[in-house]
This record gives structure tokens, C-alpha cells and sequence, in this order.
């Protein structure tokens, strides 16, 4: 049985509940960003990144029943839900987000998430920007 070093998150800053205008909602919304996106990844989480025409960043998030079962994949939702609301006013511009969290993120604390996601995002933006970044 693996060990859950899950660390305590910090008191959330009320910030309402995350409604549909924070995140992704149609399959067609996800495979946009699958397709025109760019992804970056480490061994904890996959990042597929578009800037956003909504003037707000969105996030979907993707995971699958590899990861675990239902308390596992519930728990990690929360989690990169909460880093996205930390993270979100910190990224240069509105980006569409899917996040795909990979079995390796069970044992990252909070911090982490967000410092990772963050970084994600940064790269991924970066690569973007550079003539002919290519998008996988």
C-alpha cells in the first residue's frame, strides 16, 4: 500500500465555487486544446497548454482509472483544482489548461503541485513562442 506524504494544504482564500466559466466542459473544448495546444510534462503531471479566447484561464482535468480507484482520482481533482485557483493569477496570460496527472503525483504535496503546474504552464507558453515549438 503506498504512503500518502500529502503535506497540509494551506487554508484556501474563499474564492466562490469553480463554475463552469473556470473550466473546461465540452469534449470539444479538450480535444482543441489536445490538438492546437502544446504540452509539457515531468514524472508527476502532463500539461496540454492554450492560450485562452475567453480572457480567463480554464481548466479540464483528465484522469483516467490507471491512476486508481475512485478515492484516488477524487482526491488528486481536488487537489490540482485548488493548485489552479492559486495558480491562475500568476500566469502571464488567460491559458485553456488540461491537466493529466500521472501515478507519481499521489505522493506530491500541495506545494509542489502548484509550483509544478505553474512551471508547466511557463514552458509550455515559452515553447510557443519560439519560432517552429512544435506542439507534442
Amino acid at each position: 500500500m503506498p504512503t500518502h506524504n500529502t503535506g497540509p494544504m494551506p487554508t484556501p482564500v474563499p474564492r466562490g465555487r469553480f463554475g463552469k466559466a473556470d473550466r473546461l466542459v465540452r469534449t470539444g473544448e479538450y480535444k482543441r486544446v489536445y490538438n492546437r495546444g502544446y504540452s509539457t510534462e515531468t514524472p508527476r503531471l502532463r500539461c496540454y497548454v492554450l492560450p485562452s479566447r475567453r480572457g480567463r484561464s480554464r481548466l479540464g482535468l483528465s484522469v483516467s482509472r490507471k491512476y486508481g480507484d475512485s478515492h484516488l482520482r477524487n482526491r488528486i481533482k481536488r487537489r490540482l483544482r485548488e493548485a489552479f485557483r492559486a495558480v491562475r493569477e500568476r500566469l502571464p496570460l488567460p491559458v485553456d489548461l488540461v491537466m493529466v496527472p500521472r501515478r507519481a503525483a499521489r505522493s506530491a504535496c500541495w506545494t509542489e503541485i502548484c509550483a509544478e503546474m505553474e512551471g508547466l504552464v511557463r514552458e509550455a507558453l515559452v515553447r510557443r513562442s519560439r519560432p517552429g515549438g512544435r506542439r507534442r
